[in-house]
């Protein structure tokens, strides 16, 4: 079976169900049902047939039938039950109201169908109790099934319907009076058939348009219930008298009455109910409450005629009646004035409704900025709304007649009459189309225009075109599009545009084969520019390189600024990289020329990188970063000049990328070792500190000098992170060899500071390495350069000020290679200057003459008049020792003396191969020292030290 619930789908959907029998489209049950009620009419026919002929035969088929037509509505209520939960136990009890009044006529119809056995149902006096015993499930399955929510005022309205059918019914019966021979439990009949009556047909008048059950299964029910106890009603007399038979007319009547109710469990609902439908259920609805009081009516008729006087309770009750008949008219009354009332205000409401969205509207279509133009198939204007004079600066009036093109610019002329057609062939689409329109003052405005197909609305009959002026819009566009690809200072194309240009030309080498070259180009001497005169003049400058470049490409060349002072040259082509070598070479000419800055010529020039594409595999990024390196290895080699990228640039870059993350885990696997290397008194010759030195030991890549590696430090900031390891390890190295130090002195080990550890955390971290190691304060030498201290002067002051607060003393590494200013010698709490190897090797260098001899004296004299230290490096001659020696030069650090040394080297420096002897006698180490190292355990080993006199 279907749900019942379909019918609640098509009652929310607005649209009543219309009444009709699917027998057909049903399942297994509707056809077995359908077939036991028609075996159970044929039955019952048969044998009312056959009765006059062999009348057991015939009392035996139409009580089968009976039972049959019983049996089979209450199992088909039982199985509508089953699919409508909501109100199962209307069905349920209407099945029961079936079942119970079967089950007592057909025993009654057994016993006068069987010879011989006394009929003592068939002849009661009391009537079929067992329709006493259905009627209240007759009556609560009614109720259920036809329960609604309701308002108030519906409720009320049913309510009356209800009770004047109930007094109508209540009338009729008392007013026939009870038949001859039957006992009092008649009474109870009559209550019974009134409240049975009554439920029926409140639920016929309530089922009028909607509801969860289809109106005609409802009628058939209540039809069903009102022709079965009309049947009980009718057997009271015959079963009083003994006349009773299953062939008699009220049984036959009470089979009728089942066959209904099985036809009602088999009423289904079609798609939609048609108007004649609904107004036949109108009219059934109204007019089933009226039946009752016809009834009524036609009985005081007969009465009147008979001369019949009628009792005073049949009177009350017809008084009753007339009461409430008045009630009912009062309230339809009412209620058709409250309906009028109701439809008044609401007509009201609608027209002032429409009024005010008439006056939107109006206001909308004169307000607005947009124009909305009606034009004819043939694309004629028949109507443009006010706002054309405000957008275009045109009377609507006057346009209309003209030809809509005619407003728009000639190359857009041509698009629109095509899109004009295809609307007009298809109605109901829908075009969006931008063009420029002539603006009355005679300059053009860009509009976009929605045009809709309404050519087969009969009010319309043509298309509608929703105008709106997008000129500013469009102009915000191409701003945006000019900042979004263009360099806002020079004009040039932008880092964006030029990698769109490059992916674009290497995607159109698969159609026409060529070269693509890209030049990356870095200006020499810009920044000098920029900072000595300020970013105004280095902005200008930038575009007058711009305008060079400009003259040095051909027209398909593009010229991008990628920021600052880089930029890129895109050239396409089959000699791309022999054209790209010439345009390289033309700027270098153009940009040789001074540049006239604020009356003063400066000259730039530009290293070049070239990147060429090769196996037509490259993409944007490879193209720009080789010939990004390219560039780099150009202002490396000489400045002002291109280089074309060759495949070791990438693996170089590869390498050094390998080595920057083999950096970073170097601390972790203790690859990092320090070697110190003796500083000499030479005037005694022995050994008063060292200079720590760091070295990496690559696990594959062997030993890589600090030159390879600092500067890469430096630049992703390791070097803190390493220097601050450093420190540490000087201080636990020099704590434990203060043993060496002499009498009343300390043992120096010096570590040198970069720039970007001279930060103002380098005290703490140095306070917390002394504290940490008991190393003295004064025997750590903080060595810093000549330039870290210019460039940073006053974090440098700040910085090395609370050093010398906890004792530590500063030197200043390669001192004469930098400023060497006086002033900054007095300003910074420097101790020690030592003296950069260059000076030291002049001073045996025939070819410099007493140059570097003189410098040498300077710087020693200056020493010594700041009462700093001095210390000589680089010596590895015993001419350079001796001359310093002759200058009186403190102390000194050289191959002459020792390499530098692992900790463990300096231990057996001191395992007393050092003699302390006369000045005359120079106590040194000798350089050929063995030194030796093993990979696997990490472990120094150093041989027998000799001594040279």
């Amino acid at each position: 079976m279907r749900p019942a619930g379909c019918a609640v789908r098509r009652f929310v959907s607005g649209v009543p169900p219309a009444d009709n029998f699917e027998v057909g489209r049903g399942g297994r049950f509707e056809h077995a049902l359908l077939g036991a009620l028609a075996a159970a009419l044929g039955a019952a026919a048969t044998g009312a047939g056959l009765g006059f002929v062999a009348p057991v035969l015939g009392n035996a088929l139409v009580g089968a039938g009976g039972t049959v037509a019983g049996v089979a509505a209450g199992a088909g209520f039982v199985v509508r039950a089953r699919a409508d939960a909501v109100r199962r136990f209307g069905w349920l009890a209407v099945g029961v109201f079936a079942v119970a009044g079967t089950a007592w006529s057909t025993v009654a119809a057994v016993q006068v169908a069987v010879p011989g056995r006394a009929p003592v149902l068939a002849a009661h006096p009391n009537g079929d109790l067992g329709a006493l015993v259905a009627a209240p499930f007759g009556v609560l399955g009614l109720l259920v099934l036809t329960r609604r929510d309701g308002n108030r005022q519906s409720r009320l309205l049913a309510g009356l319907d209800a009770a004047i059918a109930a007094c109508a019914l209540a009338t009729l019966a008392y007013g026939v009076g009870r038949p001859a021979g039957v006992g009092a439990v008649g009474t109870l009949h009559a209550i019974a058939a009134v409240l049975l009556g009554t439920a029926a047909i409140a639920a016929i008048a309530r089922c009028r348009l909607e509801g969860d059950i289809p109106f005609l299964a409802l009628f058939l029910i209540g039809a069903g219930v009102i022709v079965c106890e009309l049947g009980d009603l009718f057997s009271l007399r015959p079963l009083a008298l003994g006349e009773w038979s299953p062939r008699h007319p009220s049984y036959l009547l009470a089979v009728a009455g089942r066959l209904v109710l099985g036809l009602a469990v088999l009423s289904r609902t079609a798609e939609r109910a048609d108007l004649v439908q609904l107004r036949r259920r109108e009219y059934i609805a109204v007019l089933t409450p009226v039946l009752p009081v016809l009834a009524v009516g036609s009985l005081l008729i007969a009465a009147a005629v008979m001369r019949v006087s009628l009792r005073p309770a049949t009177l009350i009750l017809l008084g009753v009646l007339g009461i409430l008949l008045l009630l009912a008219w009062l309230a339809a009354r009412l209620d058709q004035l409250l309906l009028s009332r109701t439809l008044e205000h609401r007509v009201v409401e609608r027209t002032l409704a429409l009024r005010t969205h008439a006056k939107w509207f109006r206001s909308l279509v004169q307000n607005s900025s947009d124009i909305i133009t009606i034009v004819d198939p043939s694309g004629v204007i028949r109507y443009q709304t006010p706002s054309a004079t405000r957008v275009l600066g045109y009377d609507p009036n006057a346009m209309v007649g003209q030809r809509f093109v005619s407003l728009v610019a000639p190359a857009d002329v041509h698009r629109l009459e095509a899109i004009l057609l295809d609307a007009v062939l298809r109605p109901r689409s829908t075009h969006t189309i931008e063009f420029a329109m002539r603006h009355a003052a005679g300059h053009w405005r860009e509009t976009e225009t929605v045009i809709t197909s309404l050519v087969d609305d009969h009010d319309i009959r043509g298309l509608v075109l929703n105008t709106r002026d997008v000129s500013e819009r469009k102009e915000l566009e191409r701003q945006l599009t000019r900042q979004a690809f263009s360099d806002p200072l020079t004009g040039l194309a932008n880092r964006a545009l030029f990698a769109n240009r490059v992916e674009h030309a290497l995607s159109e080498r698969s159609r026409q084969p060529g070269e693509v070259a890209v030049l990356f180009l870095d200006l020499d001497g810009f920044k000098g520019v920029n900072d000595a005169q300020g970013h105004a003049v280095g902005d200008h400058l930038l575009t007058l390189v711009a305008d060079r470049l400009r003259r040095c490409v051909r027209p398909s060349d593009t010229v991008a600024r990628l920021g600052g002072d880089e930029f890129a040259i895109l050239v396409v082509g089959p000699q791309a990289e022999a054209h790209g070598v010439d345009v390289a070479e033309r700027v270098q000419r153009a940009l040789a020329e001074p540049f006239l800055l604020s009356g003063r010529e400066v000259t730039l020039a530009a290293s070049i990188g070239i990147a060429v594409t090769d196996d037509g595999t490259e993409t944007v990024d490879q193209l720009l970063r080789n010939a990004d390196l390219a560039m780099y290895r150009a202002k490396s080699s000489r400045k002002g000049t291109y280089v074309r990228f060759r495949t070791e640039m990438h693996d170089a870059l590869l390498a050094r990328v390998q080595t920057e993350t083999d950096l970073r885990h170097a601390l972790s696997r203790r690859e990092l070792v320090l070697h110190y290397q003796p500083t000499v008194n030479l005037r005694t010759g022995q050994v008063v500190g060292v200079e720590a030195l760091i070295r990496w030991y690559h696990p594959t890549r062997g030993l890589i000098q600090p030159m390879d590696f600092i500067g890469m430090a430096e630049e992703t900031g390791l070097v803190e992170s390493i220097g601050a390891w450093a420190i540490r390890e000087c201080c636990r190295q020099g704590a434990r060899w203060q043993r060496y130090a002499q009498p009343g002195g300390v043992f120096h080990v010096a570590v040198n500071v970069s720039g970007r550890q001279l930060h103002p955390r380098l005290p703490d971290i140095v306070r917390t390495a002394l504290t940490e190691t008991g190393m003295p304060p004064g025997a750590l030498v903080i060595e810093v350069t000549e330039n870290i201290l210019v460039k940073r002067s006053e974090e440098a002051i700040a910085v090395l000020r609370q050093l010398k607060s906890f004792g530590v003393r500063v030197a200043i590494d390669d001192f004469g290679t930098g400023y060497s200013s006086l002033s900054y010698l007095a300003r910074f709490p420097v101790d020690v200057l030592k003296i950069d190897k260059s000076f030291v090797e002049q001073i045996t260098d025939r070819n410099s003459g007493t140059e570097g001899t003189e410098l040498v004296r300077t710087i020693l004299h200056l020493g010594r008049a700041l009462r700093l230290g001095t210390v000589a490096e680089g010596i590895e001659t015993r001419e350079q020792y001796a001359a310093l020696l002759a200058m009186s030069c403190d102390y000194g650090q050289g191959y002459l003396f020792s390499r530098p040394l692992p900790a463990e080297g300096i231990d057996t420096l001191f395992g007393g191969t050092l003699v302390a002897g006369l000045p005359e006698q120079r106590v040194v180490y000798d350089a050929t020292t063995h030194l030796s190292a093993s990979r696997e355990t990490g472990r120094w080993s150093v041989g027998p030290a000799r001594l040279r006199a």
